[in-house]
């Protein structure tokens, strides 16, 4: 099985946002993090996020494997869960297009005491 847990830092006062990405296959771990576009909101920096974070490990995706994507965004992971976001749409469908199959693949929402990872590196990103 495969994890990602994500997750996104997001500056109101400048709309500035980072990801911060945890990657998990075959029992080892990556690290990543890395400046994203100006967001509207903390909501959009989310999926922006995961997004991110699927394209730096596209070519570490497999088909047959079971996807478990982790995050502390109740309506990132409700929205991917659905395939629905009524201000969000195009994302969900970028997201859903960048996974080898969306049928193996569990969006699982986690407190985010449970999501330090990729919170600390988006804002360690996000801070330098």
């Amino acid at each position: 099985m495969i994890q990602i847990q994500t997750d996104a830092a997001y500056r109101p006062s400048s709309q500035e946002t980072a990801a911060g990405i945890v990657f998990v296959k075959d029992r080892k771990q990556a690290q990543m993090s890395g400046r994203l576009k100006p967001c509207r909101d903390n909501h959009e920096a989310e999926f922006q996020a995961l997004i991110w974070g699927l394209t730096q490990v596209q070519k570490e995706l497999d088909a047959k494997q079971l996807v478990e994507i982790q995050s502390d965004s109740k309506i990132l992971v409700s929205s991917l869960q659905k395939g629905y976001a009524k201000h969000f749409q195009e994302y969900v469908n970028q997201i859903l297009a960048l996974l080898p199959n969306p049928e193996l693949t569990f969006f699982v929402w986690v407190k985010d005491a449970e999501n330090k990872g990729p919170h600390q590196l988006a804002w360690q990103k996000l801070n330098k």
